[in-house]
């Protein structure tokens, strides 16, 4: 197959660092989203996986600071202008709820609702200059639900990230992306608190796909349709601050395929401006290994564990 050639972004990114980890799992996990599945179709094939990642560093560009605020999800968005894209973190601005919860509320995990916790998050966002952003699918119009995995699926999440079954894959992962930064007494602490919200789950949870119109009112413009199906074969877990992925893009070169992509300086950032107080380290370090084990917790609860996983890394380490 000859290499496709992909259009440059507006500002030429160094070519940073690109680590193929293999797959993301050698154990099936819970979600419904297969890369092996799309291979076994023919839909996409495992050269043309490997053909996207040598290229990625051409599918990045820097962040716009006043763009709204990105879910992971690779599927197509309509009104994307990827000229001035927002940084992708699971579920908008409200999936950084639930690791606030678990990290930072976690001496009142026996009260509050997923819901008021999100609308929270989002006045935070509003307050301190970030963008907040979300989306619907074209799947969830009409109906009881949010349309957007990391939200609709929180309870799973949750459920995943506590599961005795998959506890010691989970905690691979998030070493693997955490490296020197991870500390095992706040996984820990974050993981008894999440058992302790996973208890109340059902009422947690309840009502939490009125989030998205609840951003929708504070911003209208802060919400994407989503279309088509999932046909994510690859995590990106991007660690260059500034810099995003542009997934329309990338999808419409490489004829479909798509990627989670999560960036992971962003949960960095914000958590110095959540955070700002010089005796608020260790409520930023757990917010911060929260935001992580969240976040492969969610790619748990979406995907079976065969997508390709890569590490997008500063030039200098």
């Amino acid at each position: 197959m000859p290499t496709i050639k992909a259009k440059t972004s507006t500002r030429k990114q160094p070519q940073s660092l690109i680590i193929d980890c293999g797959l993301l799992s050698d154990i099936k996990w819970n979600g419904p989203v297969s890369a092996k599945g799309l291979m076994n179709s023919g839909h996409i094939s495992k050269k043309t996986i490997d053909n996207v990642i040598s290229q990625l560093n051409d599918f990045y560009v820097d962040v716009n600071p006043n763009a709204k605020t990105r879910c992971i999800d690779g599927r197509h968005d309509p009104e994307l202008d990827e000229r001035n894209l927002g940084p992708q973190v699971p579920g908008g601005a409200p999936g950084a709820a639930l690791a606030y919860r678990l990290a930072v509320d976690e001496d009142d995990l026996t009260r509050g609702t997923f819901l008021t916790d999100a609308e929270a998050m989002i006045a935070n966002y509003l307050r301190l200059g970030f963008a907040p952003g979300g989306h619907r699918d074209e799947y969830s119009l009409g109906k009881e639900t949010a349309g957007c995995g990391a939200i609709d699926g929180m309870d799973k999440i949750l459920m995943a990230m506590t599961s005795p079954e998959l506890v010691d894959d989970h905690k691979r992962v998030v070493k693997l992306l955490l490296g020197p930064k991870f500390d095992r007494e706040l996984y820990l602490r974050v993981m008894g608190a999440a058992v302790l919200v996973n208890g109340r789950s059902e009422d947690y949870f309840r009502g939490r796909e009125a989030i998205i119109d609840i951003l929708e009112s504070k911003d209208n413009k802060s919400i994407s349709t989503l279309k088509g199906d999932h046909q994510e074969c690859i995590v990106v877990v991007n660690m260059v601050p500034g810099t995003t992925l542009a997934s329309n893009r990338l999808s419409e070169t490489f004829k479909g395929v798509q990627a989670f992509g999560y960036d992971l300086w962003r949960s960095l950032q914000m958590t110095t401006k959540l955070l700002p107080r010089p005796d608020q380290d260790e409520d930023r370090d757990r917010f911060v290994m929260a935001r992580v084990m969240s976040t492969v917790a969610t790619l748990m609860a979406l995907t079976d564990g065969t997508q390709q996983l890569v590490l997008r890394m500063p030039p200098n380490l």
